[in-house]
């Protein structure tokens, strides 16, 4: 056999090469094979993002039935909405306080509970649309609770070498069931009514209690006695003085704001891109459709020497990406760079949530998880209104250019800036384990 030049080293088969490629971007799922805890977490999730997907299309849908008024909609939009953003704050002290897994049963049963009481109400001869408001509110507030106490507890059941591979999966269900789960609910509803959409529901959660009771007993480490109030300004202390998860939050609202932008695209597909409802459509599922291929091409995430760096550069990419869109003018062309933008976003979730839980000790997973959680509705909520205020002076077109060129600029200038998150690795720093004290800033 013919030996190798001198100094050079042998050339790997291009089969092998292929291979080893394609082991190195296939999703890391270790942490379904070898956690049967973090399994049975992940398959109750999934049902429940399913579940939750289902709902919000049966409930809009009756309210409007019995109505015929959209603002009877939104106002029960926002009664979920606002119980939702209640449901992460109270469930990060309830996360840093008590068992999380006693806290997760309890939740999923309060939310199974209302959504038995859902299907009572919608085989009633004359259903209550006060009680679509009550249990809508019910809804929100014990899925808040219920996903903060998921996530404080995540990082017990991998290891800390599996968090960006666990931040990945939970990402994909997460995309996979904004994407399936509405047209899932039109269809059930469409073929046998809201009421048999609303049992689906309580079936699947009722289900998700048997996964649930066999994880271990789940304890913060270090318990919180303070009062709710005071033990969330804690939990906004350590995140202001930590040089890594406060970066992360700064960088992570400029994110959420910048989620504002599908406010203009329906505008953006008429006047810019001359394309109808189908159009618009395809607009808002080519994000989620490049967040889940990041997601399933995420192996080489958790090998990253330098993940903070990987993280800004995917953010000013996004946003450079958005302002790029705004000068489409071709629907295909339009749906490439959403496509793109969706993949290069996902990454920075997926990064910045494996950076979140590694540096944030454990006496504080439960309050940094909700207000993670809590900043990313009300960013969406806050971009939303910028969004729309832009679009009433500017072109559609050029509201996005404008919207994504200073994101750009923002994230730039947070990238020169937040010299702790350019250094950061996926290692937990020193004092930052199960040490309750913040890290000086």
């Amino acid at each position: 056999m013919p030996s190798s030049p001198p100094g050079r080293s042998p050339r790997l088969p291009s089969r092998l090469l292929s291979r080893r490629l394609l082991r190195g971007l296939a999703m890391d799922v270790s942490p379904l094979r070898d956690s049967a805890a973090f399994r049975n977490v992940f398959v109750a999730r999934t049902v429940s993002v399913f579940g939750i997907g289902m709902l919000m299309v049966a409930v809009p849908v009756q309210v409007y039935a019995m109505t015929g008024s959209t603002v009877h909609v939104g106002a029960v939009a926002a009664a979920s909405g606002f119980a939702l953003l209640a449901g992460f704050l109270w469930g990060g002290v309830l996360a840093d306080r008590h068992d999380r897994r006693r806290l997760m049963l309890r939740a999923r049963t309060a939310a199974g509970a209302g959504f038995l009481l859902l299907t009572l109400n919608a085989f009633l001869p004359s259903p209550s649309l006060a009680a679509l408001y009550v249990l809508a509110a019910w809804d929100g507030l014990a899925t808040g609770v219920s996903v903060t106490a998921l996530m404080a507890a995540t990082p017990a059941l991998v290891g800390p070498d599996k968090l960006v591979a666990a931040g990945a999966l939970n990402a994909l269900t997460v995309r996979l069931g904004s994407m399936l789960s509405p047209a899932l609910g039109g269809l059930t509803v469409s073929a046998f009514g809201v009421g048999w959409n609303y049992a689906a529901a309580t079936a699947g959660t009722l289900g998700t209690l048997f996964l649930l009771t066999g994880l271990p007993a789940l304890k913060p480490a270090a318990e919180v006695h303070e009062g709710p109030l005071k033990a969330i300004g804690s939990g906004l202390r350590f995140v202001a003085s930590h040089r890594v998860v406060g970066s992360l939050m700064l960088l992570g609202t400029l994110f959420m704001v910048a989620g504002g932008i599908p406010v203009l695209m329906p505008a953006f597909a008429a006047l810019s891109l001359g394309g109808g409802p189908t159009t618009i459509g395809l607009l808002y599922a080519a994000p989620a459709c490049g967040a889940v291929l990041a997601s399933v091409t995420s192996g080489w995430a958790g090998s990253l020497r330098a993940p903070g760096r990987v993280l800004l550069a995917a953010s000013v990419a996004g946003f450079a990406t958005l302002a790029v869109l705004g000068l489409a003018r071709h629907p295909a062309l339009a749906v490439a760079i959403l496509f793109g933008y969706g993949f290069v976003a996902s990454v920075e979730e997926i990064l910045r949530y494996g950076l979140i839980q590694s540096h944030t000790p454990d006496a504080y997973l439960g309050r940094v998880n909700a207000l993670w959680s809590a900043q990313e509705t009300g960013g969406e909520a806050v971009g939303s209104l910028g969004a729309g205020a832009l679009g009433r002076y500017l072109a559609p077109g050029a509201a996005i250019v404008v919207y994504g060129t200073v994101s750009a600029v923002l994230a730039v200038a947070l990238a020169l800036s937040l010299t702790g998150l350019r250094t950061a690795t996926l290692e937990p720093e020193r004092g930052s384990g199960t040490d309750p004290e913040p890290e000086p800033a």
